[in-house]
C-alpha cells in the first residue's frame, strides 16, 4: 500500500489511524466535514473539507486503498441527525464502492458492533436482532448494516475488493466528551471537581477497545487476501460502568489526592431527551482475529484511562473548555 484515502481523517479513529499510516510510509489523502474533528490537520497530508457526498470529483484515482470513517458519531451525538442519518450512511457507502470498483481500490468499511443490536458474546456470524421499537440508535445500526449488506453483495456481482471491520467500543487519546462518550466524560469530571454522572445504575458492560489497537488490527486485516467482515474488541478489558468510574477516580486520585470525587446517577433521556437510548451490554469474540491474522488486543483498560487522563490534564493546563453532556 502507497497511498491512501480516509474519509473521518480528522476524527477520533481517523486520526490515530492516519498517524499509523504515515508511519509506514503510506501517502494520506484525507476528507473529513469537520463536524467531529479531534485535529485540525495532520502534516504531510492533503485534507479536502467536505462531506463524502460532495467528495467525488476531487478524490485521487490512484489510492490503493479507502478507509471509510466519516459518520455520525455518539449516544447523544446521533440524536439530531434523526431520519436521515440511515440514507446518508448507506449512500456514502454506496458512492465509495463504486468508486472502488472503478479505480480498481480495496474499501475497508470502518462499520460498528452495533449491528448486531443484541446482548451476547458476539461473534462476526451472530444474528442481528433489532428493537420493535424503532429508536434513533436502531436507525444508525441499521444504515450500517445495509451498509455492510450492499458493499457484500455488490462483491459478488463486481471487482470490488472489501474488508468490514466491526469496531467495539473504542477509547482513548483525542476522544471527546460531546457525543456521549463515557470514558471522556468520566475524566474530565473528576479532573475539574465536577460531579461524574453516571447514567441508570451503572451496572451496564462494556469491553473498551484501546484505539491503538483498532488501527493496527485496520492494518493486519487489509493484507488478508480475501475479503471478509471482522470484529474487533478486547474482552478483556470487560468492565461495567461503575467499575470504571470507580478506576478512573482511583488513577485521578493518584495525581490530585483533593479532588472532590461525587458521583451522581441520572436517567439520561433526563439530560438528552426521549430519543435517547442506551446500548446492549456487547461483548466482542475475536477469535478469527486471532487464528486468522495473529492479532490480539494489547492494551489494557488502566491504559487507555492514564492516556485519556494525559491528553485531557495537558488541555486542561492549557485553558480548554469542554461540553461533557
Amino acid at each position: 500500500m502507497k497511498k491512501a484515502i480516509i474519509t473521518g481523517g480528522l476524527g477520533f479513529i481517523g486520526s490515530h489511524l492516519v498517524s499509523l499510516l504515515l508511519k509506514n510510509n503510506v501517502e494520506c489523502f484525507i476528507v473529513d466535514n469537520k463536524s467531529s474533528n479531534v485535529v485540525e490537520k495532520i502534516d504531510g497530508c492533503e485534507v479536502l473539507i467536505s462531506n463524502v457526498e460532495y467528495c467525488f470529483g476531487h478524490l485521487p484515482d490512484d489510492a490503493d486503498v479507502i478507509f471509510h470513517l466519516a459518520s455520525f458519531v455518539g449516544p447523544s451525538g446521533i440524536l439530531k441527525y434523526s431520519g436521515e442519518m440511515g440514507n446518508t450512511i448507506v449512500n456514502d457507502t454506496y458512492r465509495l464502492g463504486n468508486f472502488c470498483v472503478k479505480h480498481n481500490m480495496m474499501l475497508v468499511d470502518i462499520s460498528t458492533s452495533e449491528v448486531y443490536g443484541h446482548k451476547s458474546l458476539l461473534d462476526e456470524s451472530s444474528e442481528k436482532i433489532y428493537p420493535g421499537e424503532y429508536q434513533v440508535r436502531t436507525e444508525y445500526a441499521a444504515g450500517k448494516m445495509l451498509g455492510e449488506i450492499i458493499t457484500v453483495n455488490k462483491a459478488k456481482v463486481s471487482d470490488l475488493k472489501y474488508q468490514i471491520i466491526r469496531p467495539f467500543n473504542v477509547a482513548g487519546k483525542r476522544q471527546q466528551p460531546n457525543g456521549g462518550f463515557v470514558l471522556p466524560r468520566f475524566v474530565i469530571s473528576a479532573l475539574t471537581n465536577q460531579p461524574i454522572t453516571i447514567f441508570g445504575d451503572g451496572q451496564q458492560e462494556r469491553a473498551f477497545t484501546d484505539v491503538n489497537d483498532v488501527c493496527s488490527a485496520i492494518l493486519e486485516v487489509i493484507k488478508y487476501k480475501e475479503s471478509s467482515t471482522w470484529n474487533i474488541g478486547n474482552a478483556g478489558n470487560r468492565t461495567t460502568i461503575n467499575e470504571l468510574a470507580n478506576r478512573v477516580v482511583r488513577h485521578v486520585k493518584k495525581r490530585y489526592p483533593n479532588n472532590i470525587f461525587e458521583f451522581m446517577y441520572v436517567d439520561p433521556k433526563t439530560i438528552h431527551g426521549d430519543l435517547f437510548s442506551e446500548a446492549v451490554d456487547k461483548i466482542p469474540y475475536t477469535a478469527k482475529m486471532e487464528g486468522l491474522l495473529n492479532w490480539y488486543p494489547k492494551v489494557p483498560i488502566d491504559k487507555t484511562i492514564s492516556d485519556v487522563i494525559d491528553y485531557y490534564e495537558d488541555r486542561i493546563e492549557k485553558g480548554y473548555e469542554f461540553n461533557i453532556i
